[in-house]
């Protein structure tokens, strides 16, 4: 096979590493393909010519990449990276002391090659991988692509939903068993299905009318690439703002690993968990959280650190408003803080957010309700004046934030004013990584991604308007955006800044919500005591078995 025999001893050798994963019959015939002998100098040369690209088609199928339409589909937001940052993503898929060890083993390979029959040996191995495989020993196949082995194939088929259960919005245990599981079915799909259409039911009950109490604005901040895995890779759990906050969900599921569907899901709060694919149809009225505030008197408004051009970031957040003729804040005044992977500016969310309040006291309006969308964390940033990457400025990046927030709170309570401030991540920056996709990639929604630190603060509540009110009430229970949104409808009926009422009671009988997170064409769910995935091949894995 020739230099061909490199190419099959590097992927058996990233396979032993981790990196990839491994389909053994198209690569064995591959090999079998190369290693025909040809004596017609053009039939060599033409297998060449074809062979190259089935070889990078081949090794791209055997990667834990997402696939190959998906890429095609992604590849104009590719052509935008800049060149420091994908040369930054080619290291996190093949880290430096691989590149070393690969190095070495080339030059094994050439000094081996003049003395040993090579091919002999490559052709053995891919015989014996697959053995090698069924023990265990080696990494699978990406779930995203294929199924390698019966062992880990849980369920297939397109199983039909049952079950028409109905509920309001109330603690909801009915919509799953144990810790977050979806509750059992004929099969996982059926489960799935039944799940969805139990959530098409469930909605949030506003009051007609605000509580009676001082007036109060209620501000949303939407955070990019913040999970709590993120928080305890980089030891951020001991940031100051974290420990201000009144009510604090420790089991929160954003169910989307992007932006654009996370900001959707935020902005229809009042309805249950829709599909994936239902983030882009019309929702029924009561699922829009901005148009359900404004008809309580809260006058919505709109702010970003970016210009959301990105993926028509801002036009899905201006859409799912439901609000017409709300117009973005002009963040241009604000400093430029950094440069995202298009280079294209990212504000301070300091200068931002205070900018915005400055704004906001000027105005007339008795309650504002703001949704403030910040990409500081998102992967691919780099620091004005800093050479570090994005993966290295992270937690640089993430006590910035931290400050700027904790700063406009203390304007806020300084001004005399009163606010629900509701913190709220879109979705993880997988900074861990895993052996199925990279540090940085989010295809698959792992609970390390979807898993958010979601908490709320009372801003001018008690005696002290910034200063923490003993412990805050903790949310255990397996929640979502329903849960979230069910919180602020309590806070609105019941004026908490009318007095000094028990908080605890505003968190009573909050709805629960199984655990399921979904992108295009992966989604995570957790059923019958496993984390299962399913990816675009329709075949349920039971995800500890692929890690």
């Amino acid at each position: 096979m020739g230099i061909w025999n490199l190419y099959f001893i590097l992927k058996l050798l990233l396979l032993w590493a981790g990196i990839i994963g491994f389909h053994v019959l198209p690569n064995f015939l591959f090999a079998l393909f190369l290693v025909v002998r040809l004596r017609p100098r053009w039939a060599r040369i033409a297998r060449q010519v074809i062979a190259i690209p089935l070889g990078a088609a081949l090794l791209y199928y055997d990667s834990n990449l997402p696939p190959f339409a998906r890429f095609i589909e992604q590849l104009p937001a590719l052509m935008q990276f800049r060149f420091s940052y994908i040369i930054e993503l080619l290291g996190r898929f093949v880290p430096a002391r691989d590149w070393l060890l690969l190095a070495i083993m080339v030059l094994a390979y050439w000094i081996v090659n003049r003395w040993v029959r090579v091919t002999t040996f490559v052709l053995l191995a891919l015989l014996i991988v697959p053995g090698v495989l069924r023990v265990g020993t080696l990494v699978a196949v990406s779930p995203v692509v294929a199924a390698q082995g019966d062992t880990t194939v849980l369920a297939a088929g397109a199983g039909e939903g049952a079950g028409n259960a109905s509920a309001g919005a109330g603690g909801g245990n009915a919509f799953l068993t144990g810790d977050g599981e979806v509750p059992p079915d004929a099969n996982p799909n059926a489960a799935l299905n039944s799940f969805y259409s139990r959530e098409l039911t469930r909605s949030v009950s506003l009051p007609t009318q605000a509580g009676a109490g001082p007036d109060f604005d209620i501000i949303f901040l939407h955070i990019c690439s913040l999970a709590q895995d993120d928080l305890d890779v980089d030891n951020l759990d001991n940031q100051p703002l974290l420990s201000k906050f009144d009510f604090v969900f420790k089991n929160f599921n954003s169910a989307a690993s992007y932006s654009g569907p996370a900001a959707i899901r935020v902005l229809r709060a009042g309805c249950g968990q829709p599909t994936h694919k239902a983030l882009y149809d019309q929702a029924g009225p009561q699922c829009y959280v901005m148009s359900d505030l404004k008809n309580l008197g809260f006058t919505p408004s709109l702010a970003m650190n970016h210009d959301g051009h990105f993926d028509n970031f801002m036009q899905e957040v201006q859409q799912n408003f439901n609000v017409p003729g709300v117009t973005p804040f002009d963040n241009t005044h604000a400093r430029v803080a950094m440069r995202a992977f298009d280079e294209t500016p990212i504000r301070s969310d300091g200068d931002v957010l205070q900018a915005w309040w400055k704004q906001r006291t000027a105005m007339s309006d008795k309650r504002v309700a703001l949704y403030y969308n910040t990409i500081s964390l998102h992967d691919g940033n780099r620091l004005e004046g800093s050479k570090l990457t994005s993966v290295q400025s992270y937690p640089v990046r993430a006590k910035t934030l931290f400050d700027d927030f904790s700063q406009f709170i203390d304007t806020i309570a300084k001004s005399g004013r009163k606010a629900v401030v509701v913190f709220v991540p879109e979705h993880g920056a997988a900074l861990r990584g895993s052996k199925l996709q990279i540090s940085g990639m989010r295809e698959i929604p792992l609970p390390e991604i979807t898993h958010v630190p979601v908490a709320v603060k009372l801003v001018g509540f008690g005696d002290g308007a910034t200063a923490s009110h003993g412990s805050p009430v903790t949310i255990s229970t397996p929640t979502s955006y329903l849960a979230m949104m069910t919180l602020i409808s309590h806070l609105v009926a019941n004026n908490p800044f009318a007095g000094t009422p028990d908080l605890a009671q505003y968190a009573n009988d909050l709805p629960q919500t199984a655990f399921v997170a979904a992108n295009e064409q992966t989604t995570v769910m957790k059923y019958g005591g496993k984390m299962l995935i399913r990816g675009a091949d329709g075949v349920w894995l039971d995800l500890k078995s692929l890690e």
